[in-house]
């Protein structure tokens, strides 16, 4: 474990509850704070220092859970000391950036792998089955909008690197990013990419509007970590429709809508006992016992896609970090 933040914490507790995911060390710079997450999950290690920890033999895969301008570095100095990683997304904020680290991967014959919770769900896969039955697709729109913790400090002075350009923070990065994964897992790569931000006083973008052009139709994302509102991914075709609620993250409920079949509906919204995270680190684990090239290539492709249509989207905004 790399950084003991909220998402830490999160992964930390479902890998736990897999006899396969051991958990036997984690990184912070600070010994308290790496101490407290080691006592609350019975971590047997804990490291200060980074390249100590990468030296264990009995590390095997690094989960790396830090701010995001820190994920390439820290990435790489992984995959140099022969560890498999798990980095949160936004895995790196360029495609040169992401091949480098693939390359590496590919050398030393390791796994790259990005946690993110969208392409890991059950209703998500459903609705990639659905998607084909509803004829030729004429819309898509996914909005995450979900009023930052942070976002009263933030406007009172405190920057936090979740709204710090130099942490590559803003909504697009964070939370955009699920809607991004939500239609390129589905529909592949856009043709053009159009991005209209709200921005902050430090350049940040707090929210903001995403339009992905397909060649027969277009695609909005919304999302904010300055305002709510009701959240969803729809995708409208010629034969019906799919709506997840309640964001394109947890799709924990799929409508689906066909011309001449009864309404499909799935609801897990009441299963507390199953988080979000747990199939991200099912699927992970999984994956590691059992490697599939089609599910390596898959995942791959999905990274790659995401992080060019980011890039791409801050490039046409002119958000600089």
């Amino acid at each position: 474990m790399v950084g003991t933040g909220f998402i830490a914490h999160k992964m930390a507790k479902e890998f736990t509850s897999l006899p396969t995911m051991p958990v036997v060390a984690v990184y912070s710079r600070s010994a308290d704070t790496g101490v407290a997450m080691a006592n609350e999950f019975h971590i047997p290690k804990v490291y200060t220092e980074y390249n100590e920890m990468l030296a264990d033999p009995e590390v095997e895969l690094v989960y790396i859970a830090t701010p995001n301008s820190l994920h390439f570095e820290q990435a790489k100095a992984a995959l140099l000391a022969g560890k498999h990683v798990l980095c949160e997304k936004p895995i790196v904020p360029t495609l040169a950036q992401l091949d480098e680290l693939l390359g590496l991967a590919e050398e030393r014959r390791l796994h790259l792998l990005e946690a993110i919770t969208t392409i890991d769900q059950p209703n998500y896969g459903m609705a990639k089955i659905i998607a084909e039955e509803i004829g030729d697709i004429k819309a898509v729109s996914c909005t995450f909008c979900q009023y930052s913790s942070r976002y009263d400090a933030f406007m009172n002075g405190q920057t936090h690197p979740v709204f710090d350009p130099a942490y590559c923070g803003g909504a697009l990065m964070d939370l955009n990013i699920y809607n991004i994964y939500f239609v390129v897992g589905l529909f592949g790569d856009p043709k053009a990419v159009h991005y209209y931000p709200n921005r902050n006083a430090n350049g940040i973008d707090t929210s903001g509007i995403l339009i992905l052009e397909y060649p027969n139709f277009v695609c909005q994302c919304t999302a904010a970590k300055d305002y709510s509102a009701h959240n969803s991914a729809q995708i409208i075709g010629t034969e019906g429709s799919i709506l997840i609620e309640p964001s394109s993250s947890t799709c924990q409920k799929l409508v689906a809508i066909r011309k001449g079949k009864e309404p499909y509906i799935i609801d897990d919204s009441d299963d507390s006992d199953v988080t979000p995270w747990w199939f991200v680190a099912l699927s992970i684990s999984n994956f590691l016992i059992v490697p599939q090239d089609t599910v390596k290539e898959r995942r791959i492709r999905a990274m790659r896609s995401t992080v060019a249509v980011l890039e791409a989207a801050r490039k046409d905004a002119h958000l600089d970090f």
